[in-house]
């Protein structure tokens, strides 16, 4: 609906994720200087957690991005699977179809296209997507992979991504051999003040209204408190802000434009539109 009112391109604080609108900041290029080493030096098994809406998602596609293509990569993006489904999703992810379900039959096929890989001086690497969710059979069926190996080199590479729930299911007894396992721990924190500024200004930058949009001090400052420095919380607001400036005609969001954002958010947008209106009346005046 602003698109054109603010010159953009597109929308630019879309929540879903968008490795092209990617925000570096210290805490992810060290998550992926992490990642890639762990992956590069083939070591196994890797974790990466985060709070819900800190860029965990967007990190993965970043990541694989980042790898050429002696990297083969399958990405599962529903953990809630059976084992014989979850073998089959990777090697079907993997270009490596099995149509028998049987988990012996989809290891050994698996086994088969990673030696071949090896040999061609390729690797592999599976990335699990909201893992906290995985049974714990899956969990040990997964473990069971990374002993997928040569005398020398892991064949096969394990991201497993998650929320904080994760971190809490590994710590387990039962699951000991699991974590035992683990070269690698990475969490992704929320954005801090000024970096959550310069995020703003990149996607704005990035989706063509660099300089038409202002955002005032005391909006932000109310934006960080509401958000808490959380990525899709921050887009979120700053989509509802934006609606309600093109509405107002005015390319200022202010603390009150920002707070009406707010107030959409916690159950208001369901209003008559004649209510809305009325508020953004208020906000102007």
């Amino acid at each position: 609906m602003y698109l054109a009112y603010f010159g953009f391109r597109e929308r630019p604080f879309s929540v879903t994720p968008d490795a092209s609108y990617f925000f570096m900041t210290k805490q992810y290029e060290a998550a992926l200087d992490t990642l890639l080493f762990a992956i590069r030096e083939r070591l196994g098994f890797m974790v990466l957690t985060g709070e819900v809406g800190t860029g965990k998602t967007t990190l993965s596609r970043e990541l694989l991005n980042r790898l050429d293509e002696s990297v083969a990569t399958a990405m599962l993006v529903n953990p809630l699977l059976s084992v014989p489904e979850l073998l089959q999703a990777i090697n079907r992810d993997f270009g490596n179809p099995v149509r028998i379900l049987s988990p012996q039959r989809q290891i050994e096929s698996l086994n088969k296209f990673l030696l071949k890989l090896h040999a061609a001086r390729h690797t592999a690497l599976v990335i699990v997507d909201e893992s906290q969710n995985l049974s714990f059979e899956a969990l040990e069926m997964i473990r069971m992979l990374s002993n997928l190996e040569t005398d020398k080199a892991k064949l096969l590479q394990i991201l497993l991504v998650g929320q904080p729930e994760l971190d809490k299911k590994l710590a387990g007894h039962a699951l000991r051999q699991l974590r035992q396992r683990i070269v690698t721990r990475s969490s992704l924190q929320p954005l801090q003040f000024l970096e959550m500024v310069r995020y703003i200004t990149h996607r704005l930058t990035l989706a063509g209204g660099k300089g038409r949009v202002y955002i005032e001090p005391g909006a932000y400052r109310l934006l960080y408190r509401r958000t808490d420095g959380i990525p899709r919380l921050i887009n979120m607001l700053c989509d509802r802000a934006l609606t309600a400036a093109y509405v107002l005609d005015t390319p200022i969001i202010t603390k009150g434009v920002m707070r009406q954002a707010v107030r959409d958010l916690q159950g208001w947008s369901e209003a008559p539109g004649w209510q809305f209106w009325k508020r953004l009346r208020w906000v102007a005046g």
